[in-house]
């Protein structure tokens, strides 16, 4: 089958098992969730609190209470007499402007504002699928116990496939950014965990199973799925996150002479599978509800872009993206004009300058989004790191500074003495 025939036929197959899979979902009574649930409210409250290092604005390590509340909210909120309406709107309360105390409103406490209903119909609200069945079994930190458990094993099993199949330099310049912007709080956050598994075991089908990356056809259509996930189980997080090092590993793992080609190629069947999943859900939402999802998905990318009227915040936003993009590429142009090697090495690793690059556009075209979000949005900055790590590990002497130094300074010497015997 050509390869267009078989990406149509994996679009079908994704669209009828997400449909199904959130129906299944939605379709779980609330009397089999309503007790661990519950108590996963007064948790995600409590643990909320747990982590609030800051800078300023800025709180790298934070629980996002809002998303996790309002991801209870749905599951509580979901009407298991019509499933497929259910799934398709992810109905949620607020009261105050808070899902925290909308929940605690539907929850019964006293003296509770009035709640307000609203559809999220805009996304997929794939978690659901693990957050529901889970909420049968246990409570949100047993949930997230899984999720440490989880994340923790992929990182090590991942690291050690990289090491035998790319070499420690390489597998330690992708694995250790990733442990410092998952530690310590992304396997605690239900929202986080998404793009950072999809990351890592795509990574390991690239390494372990080779038919899936055998010939270009296969990487092609493996990328087109893995966007579709990722579609499926994120909220806007760290999406690229689940493209860039997928890719990257594939790339230093496959050596295609073709690499721009390559690049270029898998990033767009990435595209096109987050592209079209995330649209067939507005349109599958908009046949079944009698609701505008169209404009209200336009509505929110318009916001997120170029945001509503807010320049004197798009201005800060713009300004601060465009400093840190003028930083990288001062500090990437400085190091290699200081230890580079040959221009041909350049050139021919250029391609891991695009990997670094993917942050930065991500973040400029989803501008507003971005900083309004910071709390979690900065991680996808960990994809421009591990792209000018790997550049400068292939272009420049950097491996060796020290060694580099001394070199100089001992040439340094040594001219000196011939100096004075002259």
């Amino acid at each position: 089958m050509r390869l267009a025939g078989r990406i149509l036929v994996a679009y079908l197959l994704l669209t009828v098992l997400f449909t199904g899979a959130v129906v299944a979902t939605f379709a779980i009574p609330r009397d089999a969730i309503e007790g661990h649930l519950r108590q996963s409210v007064c948790e995600v409250v409590e643990d909320g609190q747990m982590f609030t290092c800051q800078a300023g604005f800025f709180k790298p390590y934070i629980i996002g209470v809002f998303t996790e509340c309002l991801m209870l909210d749905i599951a509580y909120c979901a009407d298991t007499s019509r499933p497929l309406q259910s799934a398709m709107e992810s109905r949620f309360v607020i009261a105050d402007s808070s899902p925290v105390a909308g929940m605690k409103v539907l929850l019964g406490e006293p003296d509770s504002p009035r709640l307000q209903s609203f559809v999220y119909s805009r996304y997929w609200h794939g978690s659901q699928c693990l957050l529901r069945p889970l909420l049968c079994v246990t409570t949100m930190r047993g949930i997230r116990t899984l999720n440490v458990v989880l994340l923790l094993l992929l990182l090590v099993v991942a690291t050690v496939v990289m090491v035998k199949r790319l070499g420690t330099g390489d597998a330690l310049v992708i694995a250790l950014p990733l442990l410092a912007v998952m530690t310590p709080t992304v396997p605690l956050c239900l929202n986080y965990v998404p793009t950072f598994v999809i990351a890592l075991g795509a990574s390991l089908l690239i390494l372990l199973w080779n038919r899936a990356t055998g010939n270009r056809g296969n990487a092609v259509l493996l990328f087109f799925v893995v966007g579709a996930v990722t579609a499926f189980m994120d909220l806007l997080t760290t999406p690229m996150v689940a493209l860039a090092v997928p890719l990257t590993v594939y790339m230093l793992y496959r050596r295609p002479h073709d690499t721009w080609r390559c690049l270029i190629t898998l990033a767009v069947a990435w595209a096109a599978g987050y592209a079209l999943l995330w649209g067939t859900k507005w349109l599958l939402a908009g046949l079944v509800l009698d609701f505008d999802v169209f404009g209200d998905a336009m509505g929110a990318v318009t916001q997120r872009t170029v945001g509503k009227g807010e320049h004197d915040f798009m201005m800060w936003c713009l300004k601060w993206n465009g400093a840190l993009l003028v930083a990288a590429v001062a500090l990437t142009v400085a190091v290699a004009l200081l230890y580079g090697r040959s221009r041909d090495e350049m050139r021919r690793h250029s391609w891991m300058l695009a990997i670094a690059a993917m942050g930065f556009v991500w973040t400029f075209v989803l501008l507003e989004h971005t900083w309004h979000h910071l709390h979690f949005t900065w991680r996808t900055f960990v994809v421009s790191a591990i792209g000018i790590a790997l550049y400068l590990r292939y272009t420049t002497d950097l491996k060796h500074p020290l060694a580099l130094f001394r070199e100089r300074h001992e040439n340094r010497h040594i001219d000196d003495h011939k100096l004075i015997e002259q």
